[in-house]
Parts: structure tokens; C-alpha cells; sequence
């Protein structure tokens, strides 16, 4: 496995851990609060440097389909 596919798999492990925390957190703060713990998971990537907005866009997808 070549170093860009490591650094994609675990830019999917973070956003897979995101997607199955969120629906526990009762904010935003707090969903990237509990991510803060996997942040390691985007060295390398794009990422690392707007997780926190990344996150956000997941939140409102996730409870727009609730309201």
C-alpha cells in the first residue's frame, strides 16, 4: 500500500468515526470535540487543515435531513 492510499484510508476512518458520533453529539462543538481525539487520522491530507469546517458541512447534512 502506497503512502496515499494510507493517508486516504484514514481521511475515511475519520470522517466514518464522524458520521457514526454525530447523531450522540447535541452540537456542533461538541461533534468536533469528540474528533479532536482521531485528528491524527488526517496527517497528510488536506484535510488537517479544515476538519473543524469539514465537520461543520457533515453536521448541517446530517441534521438538515431532520428539521
Amino acid at each position: 500500500m502506497g503512502m496515499y492510499n494510507l493517508i486516504e484510508d484514514n481521511v475515511d476512518k475519520f470522517y466514518t468515526q464522524a458520521e457514526s458520533v454525530i447523531g450522540e453529539c447535541e452540537s456542533l462543538v461538541e461533534l468536533q470535540h469528540k474528533m479532536a481525539e482521531h485528528v491524527q487520522l488526517l496527517a497528510g491530507s488536506s484535510d488537517s487543515e479544515c476538519w473543524e469546517e469539514a465537520l461543520h458541512e457533515l453536521w448541517q447534512e446530517y441534521w438538515s435531513k431532520y428539521i
